[in-house]
Formats: C-alpha cells, structure tokens, sequence
C-alpha cells in the first residue's frame, strides 16, 4: 500500500548507513573483532525531513557521514529559538546539529548551527573504555535552551558523561573549542571520527569565541575533598532530561539521578538508584517518576532538597520512561504494561492454561 511505499522510499534514501534493527532504530554494521565499524554507504543521509501529508522527501542531509561512531538513536527535537524554527539532531557522531525545518527552498538541507558534545580529547572505542560518545537521548528545549546529554549503547558499559545547556540562537560551529593543527595553526582542521584532537599529531585547541555552551555539567567536587567520587560524576545516559521550575532531573545509566539547577549547571543533589536507569525521568505535578533495570520506580519530591517519596516494584526491568495520559499513569516492565489511577481497581488477571503465574507489582 501508500504507507508501505513510503517507508520503502525512506529506507532506501538512508541507503547503507545501517540496517534498521527489531527496535526500529538505524543502526550499522559492526566488524565482530571490534576494531572498526563498517559502514557500508557513509555519504548515505543522517537525516531526512518528509512532507507528514503526502510523504513526499522534502530534504535530506548526511552531514556525519563517515563519522558515524556506532550509530544513530536520537528523535528530533523542534521548537522556535531566537524566532526562528529550528529541528534539532542528536547525531551518531556525538555532535548535535540544528536545521531550518523547510530547508533552503531548493531540496537540500539548510544548517543553523553544530555543536560537538565531546571534550576534543576524547576518543571512541568499543566497550567501558571510550571516552568519545553519541548522542542516544532526545534534545529538550526549556525557556529558550537546549539541553543534552552524551550516552552510549548499555552493551558497551558504563563511562563518562557530560550535560551541556546551549544557547540556541548562535550560529554557525557552537562548540566550546575549535581544533587545529601546528603545520596551519590558525585554519581549523576538518573533524576526525575516533579523535577529534590527536596530540603526538600536532593537533591543539582553541576556545572558541562563537562557543554556545551556557553550562557543562560533569564532574562537580560537592564535598570538597579533591577526588572525582561516583556520586559528584556525570556518566553516561541513554534517555532525556525533564525540567520544571527550574529543576533539571536526568539519570545515568550508572544509577544516578542527578537534580541540577537548570540556570547555573550546579547540582543541587545526586541519589544512587542501585540501579542501571535506561529511560528518561518524569515529572508529573510535584513527583518526579524514575524507572531502572532492577524493576524499581523511584518516586521522588520535586524539590532541591532529596526526599524519596516511595521506591516500587513493578516486578521486572522498567526501560522505558513512565508516561501519563488522562490522569492515568503508564508504566511497562520487561513484559508487562500497568495502568495506574486513583481509586481504580484491578481486575483478576486471567490465567493461560499451563501459565505459571508471574509477580507483579501490586
């Protein structure tokens, strides 16, 4: 049919740049001796932006190109910055890119801005020992700032991470440094995929001057005793940061939740889950929702002071990130999806003939 047309007309637009997995996200190729990824159609495009009526391809961009790391996981995000439309990608290349939705009127892509979310030091290797990452979470867009965070694949382990906040409405390579090379020192090198700045190679880096970084958040010495203990460590996330008054949550897949002032970048307190978190927090009223690999939901006051609420089991691993619709609260473990209202009632779970029933949270 119309929509499968379409679909099959998307695909073959992203061409080799990975097969599609049983998720539904783009992935590509990897040599199984871990050395190098292979990509079998690098100039194939990252992005693409479709006509929603008739599905008609209305730009493509393959800006990352062969520096795709791993792959490629982030949604859009899409908002009015500065006064001006923007549509913004988390790539694969660890670097975030923001696009005028209509393009440049002629089929092609029209960039606003880049900004690369990696210190240039950092290098991509398969497994804990990278310290270059993706982009796995989506944008958020928060009076008028960008916030993201870097992640990777939870196969490969955890590692470092780093938050940034993002001034929007600049242009052009937003980075907080711009990297170059002894043989040119004043013309900027082109970026390279596992290490953007190689030392025993000349290369060196300026700040620069166009840099949008409102705030980093990394690693925060809270106690005062000279050491980069695991509870004042950002490390890397796979989901998205919620924010209300002023009050930024996200969680790692180490198990931290992070409460951070969303102005200043200054954690106002960190609690350990015990547990790996994959998906992004919620906020709902006064509460901030919180799953983990464990099966706990971590309930937490909207406060910058750590008060927990309750923590529950929902029986088996929470992915993904609680939802609410209709004042009903959504949440799925590994194999089973709750409502959960106010003075609702369950009814009895029917049992499949030669089952054996399963816990559940209550």
């Amino acid at each position: 049919g119309t929509h499968g047309n379409l679909l099959q007309q998307a695909v073959q637009v992203l061409g080799g740049k990975g097969a599609i997995d049983g998720l539904g996200r783009q992935g590509p190729t990897i040599d199984l001796d871990h050395r190098h990824i292979n990509l079998p159609r690098p100039s194939a495009p990252s992005f693409l932006a479709m006509d929603r009526s008739t599905g008609k391809i209305l730009w493509t961009d393959n800006t990352p190109g062969a520096n795709v790391l791993h792959g490629q996981w982030s949604s859009p995000a899409y908002g009015i910055l500065g006064g001006e439309a923007q549509v913004i990608f988390g790539a694969g290349d660890g670097w975030i890119y923001s696009f005028a939705p209509e393009g440049d009127g002629a089929g092609k892509a029209k960039m606003l801005w880049k900004f690369d979310a990696n210190p240039k030091e950092s290098r991509y290797e398969l497994g804990g020992r990278a310290t270059r990452n993706h982009i796995i979470g989506t944008p958020v867009i928060y009076d008028g700032l960008l916030y993201v965070a870097v992640g990777e694949d939870p196969e490969h382990g955890e590692g470092i991470g780093h938050l940034w906040c993002i001034d929007p409405t600049k242009r052009g390579d937003i980075s907080p440094e711009i990297v170059y090379n002894a043989a040119a020192p004043e013309k900027p090198i082109a970026h390279k995929r596992l290490q953007a700045l190689e030392k025993d190679k000349g290369d060196f880096a300026k700040p620069n001057p166009n840099s949008a970084a409102v705030w980093h958040y990394s690693v925060v010495d809270t106690n005062g005793n000279g050491k980069n203990d695991f509870e004042e460590t950002m490390h890397r996330t796979i989901g998205s940061v919620a924010i209300k008054n002023d009050l930024l949550y996200v969680a790692d897949f180490s198990g931290l939740v992070h409460c951070i002032d969303a102005r200043t970048g200054l954690p106002h307190f960190t609690h350990d889950m015990l547990q790996a978190s994959w998906g992004s927090p919620l906020i709902v009223d006064d509460k901030v929702y919180i799953g983990g690999e464990d099966g706990d939901v971590t309930i937490l006051e909207l406060s910058k002071e750590l008060n927990i609420i309750a923590q529950v089991s929902m029986g088996n691993s929470v992915y993904s990130t609680p939802v609410v619709a209709n004042n009903v609260l959504y949440i799925a473990n590994k194999d089973q999806l709750f409502a959960i209202k106010t003075g609702a009632k369950s009814e009895p779970v029917q049992k499949v003939e030669g089952e054996e029933p399963s816990e559940s949270a209550e």
